[in-house]
C-alpha cells in the first residue's frame, strides 16, 4: 500500500466525517472532508485522491452524480459508498456503475479498514496492469548477463544505487543495455513491488509525449473522451525510466524539470497541479553536458537528474562477455529442436569483432546469423562481421564461397531490414520490435535504404 494513501471523505452527516479522520488517521492516511458532493467535485479538481468515501444522499449533489464523475474524469479514484440499510439496492447499483464497495452505517472500522486496504492495492493493480501493458512489446532479459570485472563494477555501484532514493542518469552507448541496468536499479530497490516504468523520449512528438508522462483532461484534444492517467502517476510509489532523455525537447524539459524538483505536475488541458512520488532514471547516449554547451539540453534539469552517474561499458571494453551473451542469445533465438552452435573460426570472429552496436548488434548478428545458416553450425561466413565496403547487395540461397563477398555495415542493415520485413509480411510494427527499434526508425531506415515490397 502507498504511503499516506489520500482519502477524500465526502458525507452531510459532520460527526460520521470528523470520528473518520480521527480513526483513519491514526492509521496513516492523509484525510479530507466536505460535506456534499459539489465540493467534492471541487476538491478532486484540486488535489490527486486514491479514495473517496461517498455518502449517497447529500443537500445540493447526490452521490450518485459524483460516482458518474469520478468514473469519467478520474477513473483512478477508488470509490467507496457510505450507505444505510434501506439504501442498499441503491449501493449495489453504483458497484455496477463503477464504485469498489460498499459499507452499511453504522460502520464496523475493522471491516471498512480492509476494505480500505483493498481498494489501494486493486488501484496500485491496476497501475501495474497498464504499466506492464505498455511494455508488453519491450522485451528484456531476466538478467545481467557477463562476468567482466568491468560489468562487475557496474553491477556493485548499480546496487549501492538503489538502496538511494535519489534520481540517476545512466550514460552509454546505443545497446549496450542501458534499461535493462535501470531495471535491475528497480529491482533491487525499495520500490521493487511498484511498476517500472518505460518512455523513449526519441520515439514521440512532443505533444504526445507531454500526455504520456503527464496524462491529460477530458476535453484537452480531440480524441481526449475521458481522462487518462500519466505514467508519472502510473508510476507513482515506483521508478519511472526516459530513455534517450537527451531527445526530450526543450519544450517538455521545464516541465519535467518541476516535476523533479517537487513530484507535482498539470495533466496537459487540466489548471491544477497533482503530485507523484516516482524516483525517476534517465538515459543517454550523448554527452549532456556537451548539449548544456549546444543550448539543447537545460543545464539545470541535468544537475537535478545525474545525482548519481553510471556509465554502461561499450561491448569492446568487456570482451570477456562477447562468448556468454553470443550462446545466450544462440540459445534462445534457437528452435528447440534444432540448437545451433558456433564453429572456432566463428568464436574467433566474434572474439575479433568490435561490435559498434554493442549488445544489440550482437543479439541481431545472431538472429541473422540463425535464418541464414544451413545446418546446426554457425560458421563465421554467416555473421557477416566485415566492415568494409562493396555496393549493396541482397544475400539469397545458400551460402558458399561465391556469395560470402564482403558487405559493409549499411549493406547488412539494409539486407537485415529487408529479410525481416519480407519474414513478416512488411507489416512495420511486428518488424519494428523484432529488430529492436521505433516504428519511427523504421520508417527511415525504409526511406534511407529505398526498400520496396517485391510483387
Amino acid at each position: 500500500m502507498n504511503p499516506n494513501p489520500k482519502i477524500l471523505v465526502c458525507d452531510d452527516d459532520e460527526t460520521i466525517c470528523y470520528l473518520l479522520k480521527e480513526q483513519l488517521v491514526e492509521k496513516d492516511f492523509s484525510i479530507d472532508m466536505v460535506y456534499d458532493g459539489k465540493y467534492a467535485i471541487e476538491n478532486m479538481k484540486k488535489k490527486n485522491y486514491d479514495l473517496l468515501l461517498l455518502d449517497l444522499k447529500m443537500p445540493i449533489m447526490q452521490g450518485e452524480d459524483v460516482l458518474k464523475f469520478v468514473k469519467e474524469y478520474y477513473p483512478s479514484i477508488q470509490v467507496i459508498i457510505l450507505t444505510a440499510d434501506t439504501e442498499i439496492r441503491k449501493a449495489i447499483d453504483c458497484i455496477k456503475l463503477g464504485a469498489y464497495d460498499f459499507i452499511t452505517k453504522p460502520y464496523n472500522f475493522d471491516e471498512l479498514l480492509l476494505t480500505l486496504k483493498r481498494a489501494i492495492e486493486h488501484r496500485d493493480l491496476l497501475f501495474q496492469n497498464e504499466a506492464l501493458t505498455k511494455q508488453a512489446k519491450q522485451h528484456r532479459a531476466s538478467r545481467i548477463i557477463g562476468n567482466s570485472p568491468v560489468l562487475n563494477q557496474l553491477i556493485q555501484l548499480a546496487e549501492k544505487a538503489a538502496k538511494s532514493e535519489s534520481n540517476i542518469l545512466i550514460e552509454g552507448e546505443t545497446g549496450t543495455g542501458k534499461e535493462l541496468l535501470a531495471d535491475f536499479i528497480h529491482q533491487h530497490s525499495t520500490r521493487r513491488t511498484k511498476p517500472f516504468v518505460v518512455i523513449n523520449c526519441a520515439s514521440l512528438p512532443d505533444q504526445l509525449i507531454e500526455s504520456e508522462l503527464f496524462g491529460y483532461e477530458k476535453g484537452a484534444f480531440t480524441d481526449a473522451k475521458t481522462s487518462k492517467p500519466g505514467l508519472v502517476e502510473i508510476a507513482n510509489g515506483g521508478t519511472l525510466f526516459l530513455d534517450e532523455i537527451g531527445e526530450m525537447s526543450l519544450n517538455i524539459q521545464p516541465k519535467m524539470l518541476r516535476f523533479l524538483e517537487n513530484g507535482e505536475y498539470r495533466r496537459v488541458g487540466g489548471v491544477n497541479s497533482l503530485s507523484s512520488d516516482v524516483r525517476v532514471i534517465g538515459a543517454t547516449n550523448k554527452n549532456l553536458l556537451e548539449e548544456t554547451e549546444k543550448k539543447m539540453f537545460r543545464r539545470d534539469l541535468l544537475f537535478r537528474l545525474n545525482v548519481i552517474t553510471l556509465v554502461v561499458p561499450p561491448l569492446r571494453e568487456r570482451k570477456e562477455d562477447i562468448l556468454t551473451l553470443a550462446n545466450f542469445f544462440l540459445e534462445s533465438k534457437s528452435p528447440i529442436r534444432s540448437p545451433r552452435k558456433f564453429d572456432e573460426k566463428a568464436i574467433e570472429a566474434l572474439m575479433q569483432y568490435d561490435f559498434p552496436g554493442n549488445i544489440r548488434e550482437l543479439e541481431h548478428i545472431i538472429e541473422r546469423a540463425i535464418i541464414f545458416s544451413d545446418d546446426n553450425i554457425i560458421h563465421p561466413e554467416i555473421l557477416f562481421l566485415s566492415t568494409k565496403k562493396k555496393k549493396p547487395a541482397l544475400v539469397k540461397g545458400n551460402h558458399n564461397e561465391n556469395n560470402t563477398e564482403e558487405l559493409s555495415i549499411d549493406d547488412l542493415e539494409r539486407t537485415h531490414i529487408l529479410k525481416v520485413l519480407d519474414l513478416n509480411g512488411w507489416e512495420r510494427t511486428r518488424t519494428a520490435d523484432q529488430l529492436g527499434i521505433s516504428q519511427k526508425t523504421l520508417y527511415s531506415k525504409i526511406k534511407k535504404y529505398h526498400l520496396e515490397k517485391e510483387l
